[in-house]
């Protein structure tokens, strides 16, 4: 009986490890400046095609606490996800401007998966999460918009992609389940 238990926790666990556990990763602009926005930085490269700012909110701008005190404002850009595909979950957004011809799309491997159109004219005023609404892998995320005027985010968030162990593990699994069953056998 206790083999018998053994094997099963054994198999149990080794079907459950299948896949790494992913990370979540919120961009949140804090303590940094224009010049902090560097390739790579928030796991994320494509910052050179941005018109940013990093700034704080001002003592006008409705915002809760979880959002800090800095924010991004932008124009239209293309961000690269460098860890591969990501699961891109939204960000904090305000549009800020006169163009309400605003939107952003999502890519994987070189192909528009979702596009979302903003309404310029009816969202609310203040800061607000936009979520991304798409729960496929994404590997390429534009901003669109017209004038100069742009938009702002904060917090935007992301997870990685479950990453598959690699098949050694599973070898290692067989093994060690042949070992247990030899050992019924013998006994």
């Amino acid at each position: 009986m206790k083999k018998t238990l053994m094997a099963a926790l054994l198999t149990a666990s080794l079907g459950t490890s299948g896949l790494a556990n992913a990370a979540t990763t919120v961009v949140d602009f804090e303590g940094i400046r224009d010049w902090d926005l560097v390739d790579g930085y928030g796991g994320l490269s494509g910052w050179e095609s941005f018109h940013v700012q990093v700034s704080s909110y001002s003592e006008f701008e409705a915002h809760g606490p979880e959002l800090g005190e800095s924010r991004l404002h932008a124009t239209a850009g293309e961000l690269t996800f460098d860890q591969g595909p990501v699961i891109f979950q939204g960000l904090y957004y305000n549009y800020w401007g006169s163009d309400t011809n605003v939107s952003f799309s999502l890519f994987y491997q070189g192909e528009k998966v979702y596009s979302s159109p903003l309404d310029g004219d009816n969202q609310p005023r203040d800061i607000y999460w936009l979520a991304s609404g798409y729960a496929g892998l994404v590997d390429k995320i534009q901003f669109h918009g017209q004038s100069g005027d742009g938009f702002i985010v904060d917090n935007l968030t992301y997870t990685t992609a479950p990453v598959p162990l690699p098949a050694a593990v599973w070898l290692f699994g067989a093994g060690l389940l042949g070992l247990v069953d030899m050992r019924r056998w013998r006994a």
